[in-house]
């Protein structure tokens, strides 16, 4: 038995044994088995813990380091969907933002992703669009500015269904890190300070952004629904 299926043998039986509905010796004896796994295979507690986490990743078809605000959009995903995300680079097909948590939530935080980053650089570029008569580099400061608050705007509607993560799940993405990622690091974003007439760009953004609506969609059927301008 390779590696990977024991992993999933020992991941059963430890979801066995703290389902609610397990009768005492169910839990017993699905403990022992996983133990004897563990000690067969000479597996550890970090390894199984890493292996219940779910992932899923977006490509954003950049070899250059993401920029803050699309940071931010991955952020807030994450958090809808009680995920953890990160940003790592490939030689084949350049940055991606990848979602951690459990279930479908790390497909669904995908998808949001997906779909918000459309309409925010669409959004994003008609309002750059519409600045006359000002040079390129602050048609690029007011068009970060537009982004920074049309995320505000999404984030402010974020807090009204992320049910939040878990501390078992927060373990093992803890786990999960530390055996995949283990050189990760964390950055820290500053928000962009407008001035005089730069903070209409602000505003525009966050106009903009209340007219988009986020939902957590149907877990079940394996579905984000994510519409623009008063969808339900």
């Amino acid at each position: 038995m390779d590696k990977q299926k024991v992993l999933n043998k020992v991941a059963k039986l430890m979801a066995l044994a703290n389902s609610k509905g397990a009768a005492p010796n169910e839990v017993e004896t699905a403990l022992r088995q996983a133990r004897s796994l563990m000690k067969q295979y000479n597996l550890e507690i970090i390894e199984v813990a890493a292996h219940a986490v779910d992932e899923a990743s977006v490509v954003t078809n950049t070899r250059r380091a993401p920029q803050d605000w699309l940071h931010t959009l991955a952020s807030i995903c994450a958090t809808a969907f009680d995920c953890s995300h990160l940003a790592y680079f490939n030689p084949l097909w350049g940055w991606s933002f990848k979602f951690l948590g459990k279930g479908i939530s790390p497909e669904l935080a995908a998808y949001a992703y997906s779909t918000l980053h459309h309409q925010l650089v669409a959004a994003r570029r008609d309002h750059v669009a519409q600045q006359k008569r000002c040079q390129l580099k602050t048609k690029r400061r007011r068009g970060q500015l537009f982004a920074e608050g049309w995320l505000r705007a999404i984030s402010s509607k974020v807090a009204q269904f992320a049910d939040g993560m878990d501390e078992t799940t927060r373990e093992e993405i803890k786990a999960y890190l530390e055996i995949h990622h283990p050189q990760l690091k964390e950055i820290t974003i500053e928000p962009l300070k407008a001035k005089g007439h730069d903070s209409g760009s602000l505003r525009a953004g966050w106009d903009q952004g209340k007219k988009a609506n986020l939902h957590r969609g149907v877990a079940q059927e394996r579905q984000a629904s994510l519409a623009y301008g008063g969808g339900q």
